[in-house]
């Protein structure tokens, strides 16, 4: 990230702590989920770059500001790994939106992932449970919801409860929540159960979807290494690098290239 862009970034944070926000009990307007949901399908597959064009769409939706937590989630993105403050700006702002909205689950689950970035497990854990919980109080009000079906099983992969994740997963599935970002998570479910082969075939699946969804690499890559195909894995590593260069992730891959 240029230091220009850091710095448009930092203003926007200012400008956010200033604005006038909306009450906690207003609904969001569509067109703000629109434009968080797509920016976000974009960050989490590392198309940090798309994610952050997708948010240019954001001028146009008024006091509306669900788009604020693709944001913080961006600014995180751009700052692990080389900058502490960017990542701490973006924390701040999922914190700030999963107080905003108490019944939102998205800024929750995704403050517990930028706090797992950040080695505090205990408090990324306290996140992805209350995430949990507000996903389930969506669910229970429409069972159809598939945002809300997809967040639930996305916090518990990270609770590490992989069957209730499954059964979540495939019913955001169902109702055709994006795909990509479900087959990702019901891979990661799978290498929970150590069940490689349908961890391997749910992260192939991703790939057929979209093939720069960076880290279906890095962990495709595990399942191999199980799978005893150390070529296959070698493989996937060096385009996961490639593709996420300053991840969490990309450090471990780089030590198991090295070997």
């Amino acid at each position: 990230m240029t230091t220009n862009t850091t710095r448009i970034f930092l203003t926007l944070v200012v400008a956010v702590l200033l604005a006038p926000m909306t009450r906690a009990g207003d609904p969001p307007s569509s067109a703000a989920e629109s434009v968080r949901d797509d920016a976000i399908s974009k960050i989490v597959a590392w198309r940090t770059q798309s994610g952050e064009s997708a948010l240019t769409k954001k001028s146009k939706l008024g006091d509306s500001q669900p788009w604020l937590t693709a944001q913080g989630l961006l600014m995180a993105t751009y700052g692990i790994g080389h900058d502490d403050d960017l990542v701490k700006q973006g924390l701040d702002i999922l914190t700030a939106q999963a107080k905003k909205s108490p019944e939102d689950p998205i800024a929750e689950y995704y403050r517990g992932v930028v706090l797992g970035w950040t080695d505090q497990r205990e408090k990324a854990t306290a996140a992805w449970q209350s995430s949990k919980q507000r996903a389930e109080a969506l669910v229970d009000k429409d069972p159809k919801d598939a945002r809300a079906q997809y967040y639930l099983g996305a916090s518990l992969v990270q609770l590490r409860k992989p069957v209730d994740a499954q059964k979540a997963l495939k019913k955001a599935e169902r109702a055709d929540w994006d795909k990509p970002m479900v087959d990702f998570q019901t891979g990661l479910s799978y290498m929970l159960q150590e069940n490689w082969k349908a961890a391997k075939d749910s992260f192939d699946a991703v790939h057929e979807l979209d093939p720069r969804y960076a880290h279906l690499y890095f962990y495709r890559a595990l399942a191999w290494d199980k799978l005893g195909r150390k070529d296959q894995m070698i493989n996937d590593l060096d385009q996961f690098v490639r593709l996420a260069p300053n991840s969490n992730e990309a450090k471990t891959a780089r030590a198991i290239l090295q070997r």
